[in-house]
């Protein structure tokens, strides 16, 4: 069974170590042409020498740009958030001072994007005294199994910083020996080791080697007795 990739439009690329590198990136887009969104989780993107030119590059090819965290970084950087009008979205701490520069930035530009959406610092967490219904809340996580994080494996893959595949953010402690850099999405997607997690979300035929057999979200799909439709793909 062969996967079509020409749906998949968006993806997420895992940056919390470390940034992407620019050559590899950009070879990548190359194999990839149906991109159309990218989002970087992680603020170790704007730790990249090449940060301005990886903005432009995706500019170039009209790839809209999503960033989870802003980090402390450069006005150079955070300029480059708004002068090429790709990047739609940026999350950003409230104390960061670099909020009342993308703002004043956007003003300048007469533009609403980037859409700052500010991180609140969360209260300390006060450990409960017993279990709660929270305790096994697991049970629950296929409840709605069109709309699982499984499903982004192929609707909004993941790929780790160095182009492992790792298909979504429950694998990002997990080498992947796929590497999309290397290959392009298509053939990375329909790679033999890939199809073999998919499969096994579908049937519930446990396969050691796949990284999602020892995740909850898995273990609450067989508690429940739920399957992906074939149809999703």
């Amino acid at each position: 069974m062969r996967i079509n990739t020409r749906n998949i439009t968006n993806i997420v690329i895992n940056t919390s170590k470390q940034p992407v590198e620019f050559i590899p990136f950009s070879q990548f887009l190359d194999k990839s042409p149906n991109i159309q969104q990218i989002a970087f989780i992680g603020k170790a993107i704007f730790d990249s020498p090449d940060f301005i030119s990886i903005l432009e590059l995706c500019a170039s090819r009209d790839i809209f740009l999503i960033f989870g965290e802003v980090g402390a970084t450069s006005y150079e950087n955070i300029y480059a958030l708004v002068q090429f009008g790709n990047v739609i979205a940026v999350n950003i701490h409230e104390d960061d001072p670099n909020v009342q520069t993308l703002m004043a930035l956007r003003e300048r530009f007469d533009t609403p994007y980037p859409e700052v959406n500010i991180i609140v610092s969360a209260p300390p967490h006060i450990p409960q005294d017993s279990l709660s219904e929270q305790s096994y809340a697991f049970y629950n996580l296929a409840d709605d199994i069109n709309n699982v994080g499984c499903v982004n494996m192929w609707r909004e893959p993941m790929i780790d910083y160095d182009g492992g595949l790792i298909g979504c953010w429950q694998n990002t402690n997990f080498k992947h020996p796929i590497n999309a850099f290397k290959l392009g999405l298509d053939k990375a997607i329909n790679h033999k080791k890939y199809k073999k997690i998919i499969h096994m979300l579908q049937t519930h035929k446990i396969c050691l080697e796949c990284p999602c057999a020892r995740c909850p979200v898995f273990a609450s799909m067989i508690w429940s007795n739920k399957k992906i439709s074939k149809n999703i793909i």
